[in-house]
């Protein structure tokens, strides 16, 4: 009897060690192509610019809007490491998004 109890503990733990992990990343990369991940990622950035132009108009408060991009910060870096892993490289920055980057350092800075 206890040959097959530490039989089943045996058993018990090969299983949990020899499961691969789970990840977000790698689960996204089996579910997309490169085409929806392009689309996935032209969303998500749509979404953090929504939430910059509702801070710069006032509708959101200065704390919503951190938040809100907490909160897409990890989706749009699974995305990018997907697109990365199916051969996208970086796409270059258009001149809006380079000026808005240089707005955000200058605010951060003050």
């Amino acid at each position: 009897m206890e040959w097959a109890l530490l039989l089943l503990f045996a058993l018990l733990a090969a299983g949990l060690v020899g499961l691969p992990r789970w990840s977000p990343a790698s689960t996204l990369d089996a579910a997309l192509d490169i085409d929806e991940a392009r689309e996935r990622q032209r969303l998500l950035l749509a979404e953090l610019r929504d939430l910059d132009e509702d801070a710069a108009a006032g509708r959101i408060s200065a704390a919503d809007r951190r938040e809100g991009r907490r909160a897409l910060a990890p989706r749009l870096r699974a995305t990018g490491e997907a697109l990365r892993r199916l051969g996208e490289g970086p796409r270059e920055r258009t001149d809006a998004a380079a000026a808005h980057g240089a707005e955000e350092q200058a605010g951060a800075s003050k």
